[in-house]
Protein backbone atom coordinates (compact mmCIF):
# COMPACT_ATOMS: atom_id res chain seq x y z
CA UNK A 1 0.00 0.00 0.00
CA UNK A 2 1.48 3.65 -1.48
CA UNK A 3 1.06 7.12 0.24
CA UNK A 4 2.42 9.23 -2.16
CA UNK A 5 6.03 8.11 -2.52
CA UNK A 6 6.15 6.09 0.52
CA UNK A 7 5.18 2.41 1.28
CA UNK A 8 3.55 1.60 4.02
CA UNK A 9 4.14 -1.97 5.14
CA UNK A 10 0.70 -4.23 6.18
CA UNK A 11 1.20 -6.42 9.12
CA UNK A 12 -1.51 -9.07 9.80
CA UNK A 13 -1.02 -10.47 13.51
CA UNK A 14 -2.52 -13.78 14.56
CA UNK A 15 -1.72 -15.64 17.90
CA UNK A 16 0.07 -18.45 16.63
CA UNK A 17 1.84 -21.63 18.14
CA UNK A 18 5.89 -22.20 18.83
CA UNK A 19 5.20 -25.31 18.31
CA UNK A 20 2.99 -27.85 15.47
CA UNK A 21 1.50 -26.85 12.07
CA UNK A 22 -1.02 -23.96 13.04
CA UNK A 23 0.84 -21.18 11.83
CA UNK A 24 1.06 -22.74 8.51
CA UNK A 25 -2.15 -23.75 8.29
CA UNK A 26 -3.73 -19.75 9.34
CA UNK A 27 -1.06 -18.76 6.62
CA UNK A 28 -3.35 -20.81 4.24
CA UNK A 29 -6.44 -19.49 5.40
CA UNK A 30 -5.62 -15.99 5.23
CA UNK A 31 -3.97 -16.44 1.93
CA UNK A 32 -7.18 -18.20 0.80
CA UNK A 33 -9.03 -15.40 1.86
CA UNK A 34 -7.22 -12.20 0.61
CA UNK A 35 -6.09 -13.65 -1.95
CA UNK A 36 -8.54 -11.32 -4.59
CA UNK A 37 -7.53 -8.60 -2.22
CA UNK A 38 -5.09 -5.88 -4.24
CA UNK A 39 -2.77 -4.93 -1.22
CA UNK A 40 0.28 -6.60 -0.06
CA UNK A 41 0.42 -8.17 3.52
CA UNK A 42 2.87 -10.31 5.98
CA UNK A 43 1.27 -12.07 8.37
CA UNK A 44 2.67 -12.60 11.38
CA UNK A 45 2.48 -14.13 14.81
CA UNK A 46 2.46 -13.65 18.84
CA UNK A 47 3.75 -17.32 19.21
CA UNK A 48 6.76 -17.41 16.39
CA UNK A 49 10.49 -17.35 16.21
CA UNK A 50 10.40 -17.47 12.33
CA UNK A 51 7.82 -15.24 11.53
CA UNK A 52 7.31 -12.77 14.74
CA UNK A 53 6.20 -8.89 14.58
CA UNK A 54 10.06 -7.68 15.41
CA UNK A 55 11.61 -9.98 12.50
CA UNK A 56 9.19 -8.80 9.81
CA UNK A 57 8.98 -5.39 10.92
CA UNK A 58 12.95 -5.61 10.90
CA UNK A 59 12.59 -6.99 7.41
CA UNK A 60 11.04 -3.91 6.13
CA UNK A 61 13.01 -1.07 7.69
CA UNK A 62 16.30 -2.71 6.35
CA UNK A 63 14.98 -1.70 3.48
CA UNK A 64 14.02 1.48 4.44
CA UNK A 65 10.53 1.24 5.47
CA UNK A 66 9.49 3.29 8.40
CA UNK A 67 5.47 3.24 8.32
CA UNK A 68 3.22 0.10 9.41
CA UNK A 69 -0.26 -0.26 9.73
CA UNK A 70 -0.92 -3.35 11.90
CA UNK A 71 -4.28 -5.37 11.87
CA UNK A 72 -4.29 -8.06 15.20
CA UNK A 73 -6.65 -10.56 13.51
CA UNK A 74 -7.81 -11.16 16.90
CA UNK A 75 -11.78 -11.02 18.12
CA UNK A 76 -11.47 -9.04 21.13
CA UNK A 77 -9.27 -6.62 23.73
CA UNK A 78 -7.78 -9.07 26.08
CA UNK A 79 -4.03 -9.79 26.95
CA UNK A 80 -2.20 -10.02 23.55
CA UNK A 81 -3.85 -6.79 22.18
CA UNK A 82 -3.85 -4.66 25.10
CA UNK A 83 -0.35 -5.91 26.15
CA UNK A 84 1.87 -7.87 24.21
CA UNK A 85 1.50 -6.58 20.59
CA UNK A 86 1.97 -2.79 22.21
CA UNK A 87 5.03 -4.08 24.40
CA UNK A 88 6.39 -5.41 20.92
CA UNK A 89 5.65 -2.41 18.98
CA UNK A 90 7.20 -0.36 21.68
CA UNK A 91 10.67 -2.17 21.36
CA UNK A 92 10.64 -1.34 18.08
CA UNK A 93 9.90 2.36 18.29
CA UNK A 94 12.54 2.10 20.91
CA UNK A 95 15.61 0.73 18.96
CA UNK A 96 14.46 2.94 15.70
CA UNK A 97 12.80 5.85 17.03
CA UNK A 98 12.27 7.23 13.31
CA UNK A 99 9.48 4.79 12.78
CA UNK A 100 5.66 5.01 12.98
CA UNK A 101 3.22 2.52 13.29
CA UNK A 102 -0.71 2.63 13.68
CA UNK A 103 -2.69 -0.20 15.74
CA UNK A 104 -6.07 -0.88 14.32
CA UNK A 105 -9.16 -1.89 16.79
CA UNK A 106 -9.76 -5.92 16.86
CA UNK A 107 -11.77 -7.79 14.50
CA UNK A 108 -15.10 -8.18 16.65
CA UNK A 109 -16.25 -4.76 17.01
CA UNK A 110 -16.48 -4.00 13.90
CA UNK A 111 -20.51 -3.79 12.36
CA UNK A 112 -20.13 -6.74 10.34
CA UNK A 113 -19.00 -9.22 12.86
CA UNK A 114 -22.52 -8.95 13.86
CA UNK A 115 -23.55 -10.09 10.02
CA UNK A 116 -21.10 -13.20 10.40
CA UNK A 117 -22.70 -14.43 13.82
CA UNK A 118 -26.62 -13.56 12.86
CA UNK A 119 -25.89 -15.96 9.80
CA UNK A 120 -24.26 -18.72 11.97
CA UNK A 121 -27.45 -18.66 14.37
CA UNK A 122 -30.10 -18.24 11.52
CA UNK A 123 -28.54 -21.46 10.01
CA UNK A 124 -29.24 -23.45 12.58
CA UNK A 125 -33.33 -24.61 11.65
CA UNK A 126 -35.29 -24.35 14.36
CA UNK A 127 -39.13 -24.98 14.22
CA UNK A 128 -41.63 -22.35 15.00
CA UNK A 129 -43.34 -24.29 18.11
CA UNK A 130 -40.28 -24.12 19.28
CA UNK A 131 -39.03 -20.21 19.22
CA UNK A 132 -39.88 -19.37 22.44
CA UNK A 133 -37.50 -21.89 24.26
CA UNK A 134 -34.35 -21.34 22.81
CA UNK A 135 -31.44 -19.10 23.74
CA UNK A 136 -28.61 -18.45 22.43
CA UNK A 137 -24.94 -18.55 23.69
CA UNK A 138 -22.07 -16.66 22.46
CA UNK A 139 -18.75 -18.60 23.48
CA UNK A 140 -15.37 -16.12 23.14
CA UNK A 141 -12.18 -16.50 24.21
CA UNK A 142 -12.25 -15.03 27.18
CA UNK A 143 -9.53 -13.36 29.73
CA UNK A 144 -8.71 -14.14 33.51
CA UNK A 145 -7.43 -10.68 34.02
CA UNK A 146 -8.00 -8.65 31.22
CA UNK A 147 -11.99 -7.87 31.43
CA UNK A 148 -12.40 -5.34 28.52
CA UNK A 149 -12.84 -8.50 25.99
CA UNK A 150 -15.91 -9.47 28.56
CA UNK A 151 -16.86 -5.94 28.00
CA UNK A 152 -16.59 -5.82 24.44
CA UNK A 153 -18.76 -9.31 24.22
CA UNK A 154 -21.22 -7.64 26.18
CA UNK A 155 -22.03 -4.99 24.08
CA UNK A 156 -21.64 -7.08 20.92
CA UNK A 157 -24.29 -9.15 22.61
CA UNK A 158 -26.71 -6.25 23.23
CA UNK A 159 -26.62 -4.67 19.43
CA UNK A 160 -26.94 -8.46 18.16
CA UNK A 161 -30.52 -8.50 16.02
CA UNK A 162 -31.89 -11.88 16.93
CA UNK A 163 -35.49 -12.46 19.03
CA UNK A 164 -33.45 -15.05 21.20
CA UNK A 165 -32.10 -14.36 24.30
CA UNK A 166 -28.35 -14.08 24.29
CA UNK A 167 -25.92 -15.04 26.83
CA UNK A 168 -22.27 -13.75 26.55
CA UNK A 169 -20.02 -16.27 27.96
CA UNK A 170 -16.24 -17.29 27.57
CA UNK A 171 -13.68 -20.22 27.75
CA UNK A 172 -11.78 -18.10 30.19
CA UNK A 173 -12.32 -15.87 33.19
CA UNK A 174 -14.95 -15.00 35.43
CA UNK A 175 -18.22 -15.17 33.29
CA UNK A 176 -16.80 -19.24 31.66
CA UNK A 177 -19.29 -21.15 30.49
CA UNK A 178 -18.04 -23.67 32.54
CA UNK A 179 -19.30 -21.95 35.59
CA UNK A 180 -23.57 -22.32 34.12
CA UNK A 181 -23.68 -23.37 30.89
CA UNK A 182 -25.87 -26.51 33.01
CA UNK A 183 -28.09 -24.05 34.45
CA UNK A 184 -28.75 -21.92 31.60
CA UNK A 185 -29.35 -25.57 29.59
CA UNK A 186 -32.23 -26.15 32.57
CA UNK A 187 -34.22 -22.82 31.28
CA UNK A 188 -34.23 -23.48 27.47
CA UNK A 189 -34.95 -26.66 25.49
CA UNK A 190 -32.11 -25.44 22.71
CA UNK A 191 -29.56 -23.56 23.23
CA UNK A 192 -27.49 -22.69 19.96
CA UNK A 193 -23.89 -22.43 20.73
CA UNK A 194 -22.04 -19.85 18.62
CA UNK A 195 -18.31 -20.52 19.13
CA UNK A 196 -16.12 -16.57 18.34
CA UNK A 197 -12.96 -17.89 17.41
CA UNK A 198 -11.37 -17.92 13.75
CA UNK A 199 -11.60 -21.19 12.89
CA UNK A 200 -12.66 -24.10 14.44
CA UNK A 201 -9.05 -25.29 15.90
CA UNK A 202 -7.69 -26.48 19.15
CA UNK A 203 -9.82 -24.13 21.01
CA UNK A 204 -13.05 -24.52 19.64
CA UNK A 205 -12.33 -28.58 20.01
CA UNK A 206 -11.45 -27.95 23.99
CA UNK A 207 -15.19 -26.20 23.92
CA UNK A 208 -16.82 -28.36 22.73
CA UNK A 209 -14.56 -31.20 24.90
CA UNK A 210 -15.62 -29.67 28.21
CA UNK A 211 -19.15 -28.85 27.48
CA UNK A 212 -19.37 -32.71 26.55
CA UNK A 213 -18.16 -33.22 29.98
CA UNK A 214 -21.23 -30.95 31.66
CA UNK A 215 -24.63 -32.43 32.65
CA UNK A 216 -26.26 -30.87 29.74
CA UNK A 217 -30.38 -31.92 30.30
CA UNK A 218 -30.99 -29.52 26.99
CA UNK A 219 -30.38 -30.13 22.97
CA UNK A 220 -27.25 -28.16 22.23
CA UNK A 221 -26.88 -27.28 18.90
CA UNK A 222 -23.02 -26.22 18.08
CA UNK A 223 -22.73 -23.63 15.06
CA UNK A 224 -19.12 -23.39 13.34
CA UNK A 225 -17.30 -20.77 14.41
CA UNK A 226 -16.21 -17.78 12.11
CA UNK A 227 -14.03 -20.40 10.03
CA UNK A 228 -12.27 -16.82 8.40
CA UNK A 229 -16.03 -16.08 6.73
CA UNK A 230 -15.27 -14.12 3.45
CA UNK A 231 -16.71 -10.96 5.50
CA UNK A 232 -14.01 -11.08 7.58
CA UNK A 233 -11.76 -9.93 4.41
CA UNK A 234 -13.80 -6.94 4.37
CA UNK A 235 -13.72 -6.37 8.34
CA UNK A 236 -9.19 -6.51 7.77
CA UNK A 237 -9.69 -4.02 4.81
CA UNK A 238 -11.40 -1.86 6.71
CA UNK A 239 -9.33 -1.95 9.68
CA UNK A 240 -6.65 -0.80 7.07
CA UNK A 241 -8.19 1.84 5.66
CA UNK A 242 -8.84 3.24 9.37
CA UNK A 243 -5.35 3.49 10.11
CA UNK A 244 -3.84 6.39 8.54
CA UNK A 245 -0.30 8.94 9.38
Amino acid sequence: MYRGDTMVANILVAHGMRQGDQNEALTGFVAQLLEHESYPYDLAFIESEEKSISRIMTHYLNQGETEFKIVPLLIFSAMHYLVDIPEILAQIKEQHPNINYRLSQPLGTHALMQEIIQQRIEQVHIDKDDKGKVAVVLIAHGSRSYTQAHDELETFNHQLATDYPVFSRTLYGDISFKNDLDKLAKRFSKLIIVPMFLYDGRLVNKVKKLIAQMDIQSELLITPSLNFDPLLKDIISARLEELSF
